[in-house]
């Protein structure tokens, strides 16, 4: 399967089976590695009782032009 990501359009992807499927993601331009490497760094502080919280994402995610809404 293909799903094209366009930057500028809000998206997401979730787990729809069990097992989940295993992704392969191509990002152009380069760069989502910087974003990914930031999130590792920042390790369990972007989450809050076990989950991401967009609150605490996307401070490290605006210096990537990404941003997160919160669920409600």
């Amino acid at each position: 399967m293909f799903a094209p990501l366009p930057r500028g359009v809000p998206h997401a992807l979730r787990s729809a089976s069990d097992p989940p499927p295993r992704v392969l993601q191509i990002s152009s331009p380069g760069g989502w590695e910087r974003y990914v490497e930031g999130m590792v760094e920042a390790g369990p502080a972007v989450l809050t009782d076990g989950r991401l919280d967009p609150a605490k994402i996307n401070p490290i995610a605006a210096g990537h032009h990404i941003g997160y809404e919160e669920q409600g």
